[in-house]
């Protein structure tokens, strides 16, 4: 990296956003001007008074501008910023018995995600937009139902996409005068062309890779969460410039450089495990071609250079992806902060279309969150909705948790297929609670006025349906639901399987009542299921098509109820930035798998902890053989490897071949940490020696040291394989 580029970068490294001090009074300033005016229009125009009078910031040497006020801290790493759960449904308003499964850790609420419609903002602008609110108003009719909401809507949008010119007008008339005080010609040359590029995006398509760049972030301020398909939309203003002549690939460089840091600013080094700035990289064309092109390598390359936390980076990978790009992805692995992660466009494209996406905008899907797919500015797709708890099913099958259903004597199973039916009985109570609660969670998100104006502005069809992102405005409506500790819950079944009705060790009381014992007295026989039992991660065909029916039986139960927005409701596995498997794990008691009460579940969708003995290539079997088609969305698999394995060339090719083979043979995605125990042990020891120690969590990356101890401990536990 340059000189300028260093510099940036310590500053982005020693200082933390801050809220603007002057939001809150603006808000109330606005608020008590417009008493009696509609709430939709009342919420706008706080916003857009908010834009108008909000505080600006330029900092030295930035060629890419648009910040919040900050400060310095020597404190370059911080604490995770979630906190422990607080087992409440999170005032969604829902009734006693669904909120009782909140309380005792079946169902937890989640954060949600989004990706903005950056192509139709790189198309056509913020001018383009109330162009096309004025279209959409002209076609109201007077007498057609919801009249004066709709129009109300969009005259809300209208207010704030309008306000938003002017915010970065400002930023334009901002740049100007500091550029008059500039006493250094390159510098005051460099804030002129800020100036330029300020006034012309996000209000006009780009006609530079400077000003994309500006758009992008601007942008991406405008709604904060995921940037999208970066080299997508940054690719054909770079490609033009370099035929004309008119940039270079430094230059380009630098300015990627600039944005990366910007979108690491957006969450500063306090972001800790923040779940935000999740952008993709590669994948296919709307015509299914790949998607590949110079700008992607820049990106990885300063993703590289950089080392920093955030943005977290993505690579989608399809079957003509070529070789030499898949493995410089793997080559920035040695930067050590967990970047890039890798996803398969042939499970997760044609699982999209198997939820109703249309092939091309299901081509276009990008991530969000700890790995969240999201149909690119065209979906709220509740990523995520909440998180069940999968292992403590098994619990409540047995009667060991009595809080769904209303009892059942264990005596009358005879059978293996008869507690399979009693275990998916509880599973549709569980789903049918998971329903409830997100009727309630998004009829009150609905409420909100405009249902999120500034995502309703920039997601496709919200302004063609004149009905807001949160009140089903947008093309394509979901709910996603992630399933926690997975491989728990099957492990647990196989051990019931064997232990009761194959060879009739325990009866299912007696296993109930050892069980609510937390194994106490019963040592031996929780070392043989843990050692001689097969578990799923091993390549058993056996265990694999239990893991198979437990997606395919919880995804269909769940998918007989429709979600309040409409569309379906559909399965990730992540654990997320809530650390769900941590969190579950310390409220769940011991399960038939041979885990111990308050111990963490599997961290993704492979292995549980420790269970993985046949080396890597079993483990990638076993989860090629998951029915993908049904988890088109927040799926992640953690592998840990061996660090040397980035040492040589011939190594990282063997990493390479490792992520095409396990796509090829149906994975959806894999993502890595390259330490070894003794490294992790040793920073748990000695953490003052380790603060740039990056480690994947659940979907994301985060300094091991600013872990919870438990968590720690999870990750010192994971499986190290070797090739």
């Amino acid at each position: 990296m340059n000189a300028r580029i260093a510099a940036i970068r310590e500053r982005a490294m020693r200082s933390l956003p801050q809220r603007d001090p002057r939001a809150g009074e603006l808000h109330k300033e606005s608020m008590d001007s417009t008493a009696g005016e509609p709430s939709v229009i009342r919420e706008a125009k706080a916003l857009a008074h908010y834009y108008r009078n909000r505080t600006l910031v330029i900092h030295d040497d930035e060629l890419i501008v648009g910040d919040t006020p900050r400060v310095q801290s020597d404190n370059t790493v911080q604490p995770a910023i979630f906190g422990r759960r607080t087992w409440s449904s999170g005032g969604w308003g829902v009734p006693d018995p669904i909120e009782l499964l909140f309380k005792e850790g079946m169902l937890s609420w989640a954060g949600n995600h989004k990706t903005l419609d950056y192509d139709t903002i790189f198309e056509i602008g913020f001018c383009g937009l109330c162009e096309q609110i004025e279209e959409r108003m002209s076609r109201l009719e007077i007498g057609e139902p919801d009249y004066a909401e709709k129009r109300d809507f969009l005259q809300a949008l209208k207010i704030i996409a309008e306000a938003y010119i002017q915010f970065s007008d400002r930023y334009a008339d901002y740049a100007l005068k500091l550029s008059r005080e500039e006493p250094d010609p390159t510098r005051r040359w460099e804030l002129e062309m800020v100036s330029s590029n300020c006034r012309k995006v996000p209000a006009h398509r780009p006609n530079s890779f400077w000003e994309a760049c500006q758009s992008a972030w601007f942008s991406f301020f405008f709604v904060p969460d995921a940037p999208g398909r970066v080299d997508q939309y940054l690719y054909p203003f770079y490609d033009e410039e370099l035929r004309k002549g008119t940039i270079t690939c430094e230059f380009a460089k630098e300015l990627i450089s600039c944005l990366w840091i910007k979108y690491f600013e957006s969450v500063g080094v306090q972001g800790g495990v923040s779940a935000h700035n999740h952008l993709t990289l590669g994948g296919v064309m709307p015509d299914g071609s790949d998607a590949t092109n110079e700008v992607t390598l820049m990106c990885l390359e300063v993703t590289e250079d950089l080392k920093l936390l955030r943005p977290q980076v993505g690579l989608r990978w399809n079957q003509n992806t070529p070789q030499d790009t898949l493995k410089r992805a793997v080559k920035v692995l040695r930067a050590r902060t967990g970047n890039p992660d890798f996803c398969n466009d042939e499970q997760i494209v044609p699982a999209l279309v198997n939820i109703g996406v249309k092939p091309e905008d299901a081509r276009n899907f990008s991530l969000s969150g700890c790995h969240e797919v999201i149909v690119t500015g065209m979906a709220q797709m509740g990523s995520v909705e909440g998180f069940i708890n999968m292992p403590k099913i098994v619990r409540v099958a047995l009667g060991i948790e009595p809080i769904v259903g209303d009892g059942f004597d264990l005596s009358q199973i005879e059978s293996y297929p008869q507690f399979w039916e009693h275990v998916t009985d509880v599973m549709d109570s569980v789903a049918q609670a998971a329903h409830e609660a997100s009727v309630c969670r998004d009829r009150q998100s609905a409420e909100q006025p405009g249902g999120y104006l500034e995502a309703s502005l920039v997601t496709q069809d919200c302004i063609e349906n004149a009905r807001g992102y949160t009140q089903g405005g947008a093309r394509y409506n979901h709910c996603n639901w992630d399933i926690i500790g997975t491989a728990n819950l099957v492990d647990s079944l196989v051990a019931i399987r064997r232990l009761v009705f194959e060879d009739g060790i325990l009866s299912l009381q007696e296993l109930a009542d050892v069980l609510a014992s937390d194994w106490e007295g019963h040592e031996p026989l929780r070392m043989q299921i843990i050692n001689q039992f097969p578990h799923f991660g091993n390549n058993d065909d056996d265990v694999d098509e239990v893991a198979i029916q437990v997606i395919e039986t919880f995804s269909r139960i769940l998918k007989r109820q429709t979600p309040y927005r409409g569309g379906e409701y559909i399965l990730g596995t992540t654990a997320g930035g809530e650390n769900m498997h941590v969190e579950f794990g310390r409220v769940t008691g011991a399960t038939p798998d041979g885990r111990r009460a308050g111990t963490s579940f599997a961290d993704s969708i492979g292995a549980a902890q420790g269970r993985d003995r046949q080396g890597i290539t079993a483990v990638l079997n076993s989860v090629a053989k998951l029915p993908h088609r049904v988890l088109p969305t927040a799926t992640t698999l953690n592998v840990k490897l061996d660090p040397k394995l980035l040492d040589s060339e011939e190594d990282v090719e063997k990493v390479t071949a490792l992520i095409s083979g396990h796509f090829r043979s149906g994975g959806q995605q894999i993502q890595f940490n390259f330490y070894d125990r003794e490294m992790l042990l040793d920073a748990r020891e000695h953490p003052e020696n380790y603060g740039d120690l990056m480690v994947r969590v659940a979907g994301y990356s985060a300094p091991f040291i600013s872990l919870w101890g438990d968590l720690q401990d999870e990750i010192i536990a994971r499986t190290e394989h070797h090739l």
